[in-house]
Order: structure tokens, then sequence, then C-alpha cells
């Protein structure tokens, strides 16, 4: 097998298919590097899309995890594997929002994060980790469209074919969750 980051890109996509398909079969080596080398990439993507619970990204992280072992004889090599475990992560993230938007009392009763009051924080952080918690407050369907046209980038007419929405509902669902976030923040601004 060839080390990362040696050889073209498509000995590097072989070598990785090889390794994703060791690591199915249980390869302790192929499994080391898909935790220590591939799932972090995946879950960065995954934290920073479900508003900073880490709980939930370790969760959505497993479940991508078995999908991609379960899966492992799809992976063609076309893409880098943390490029495809992202696309299983958006698969999942979907299927969380909507059990999410299904079961909102259960949101409701997310907890907030609590800071260590003995360890200087600064400001900046701070501020993030109050809108992280703002954001988790908001309803389900909000906080995706928010996250989605600010955290992914993607237009309104992208999220409405997303969410099989009309591009109006997506403008209204953005104006809430707006408003929403500076009631959440004291009208702070968001």
């Amino acid at each position: 097998m060839n080390r990362p980051g040696r050889g073209s890109p498509a000995e590097q996509a072989t070598s990785e298919a090889e390794r994703l398909a060791a690591a199915a079969t249980g390869g302790p080596e192929a499994v080391r590097w898909l935790l220590d080398e591939v799932a972090p990439v995946a879950y960065g993507y995954l934290y920073a899309r479900v508003g900073g619970d880490q709980a939930v990204a370790e969760d959505l992280l497993q479940e991508t995890l078995l999908e991609a072992v379960r899966g492992a004889g799809s992976f063609r090599g076309e893409s880098a594997l943390s490029t495809w475990m992202c696309a299983i992560a958006r698969r999942r993230l979907a299927r969380f929002y909507e059990s999410e938007r299904r079961q909102e009392a259960a949101q409701r009763s997310l907890r907030v994060v609590d800071g260590e009051a003995s360890a200087p924080v600064d400001a900046l952080v701070e501020r993030q980790d109050e809108v992280v918690r703002a954001l988790r407050r908001l309803p389900a369907l909000q906080r995706q469209v928010l996250v989605l046209k600010y955290v992914d980038g993607l237009s309104v007419q992208d999220i409405a074919l997303e969410l099989d929405r009309s591009q109006v509902q997506v403008q209204s669902l953005l104006q809430r969750g707006r408003e929403g976030l500076r009631r959440q923040l004291g009208g702070s601004g968001a």
C-alpha cells in the first residue's frame, strides 16, 4: 500500500480504497488510519453543522463511519475518501434534521453548553459559544436553513431544492431564523 501523500492522485485513490477495504475487514492498521486520518475531517464537517453539539456530532460520525465501512465496496476512489465520507455525513445530517423537526419537544430540552468559569476565555470564543447556544434554541428547520445559508454558503435556490421547499418559504425561514437568533442574543445583533 502507498503512504498518504505519495504517488499520483490515482495511486492515492487506489490506496485509500484498499485501506478502506482493509478497515472494513478489521485490519488494525487500516482502522487506525480511518479513525486518525479520515474521521476527523467528517467530524469537523458535522460539528460545524450541528451547532457545536459534540455529542450529536459524535453520534453522526459513528453512523457515518459504520455506513462507510459497510459500503466500502462502493467506494471507487473517484474522490478523496474524506470527500466521500462527508457526502455520507451530509445524508446522515439531513436525516438528523428531519428527525429533529418531528421531535421539536425533544429539541427544547437540549442542554446549554457550560463554560468553565475558572479558565480565561477569549471574548471571540465566548461570543461564538453564545451564538451556538442561541442557534440550538431555534426551531430545527430555522436552524438548518441558517446553517445551509451561512455555514455551507448555499443560495436560497439551492436550499429550496435541498429541503423541497419554495424559495419564498426558504426566505421566510431565513428571516424568522435571523429574527429568532437576534432575540436569543438579546437584540445585540446576529
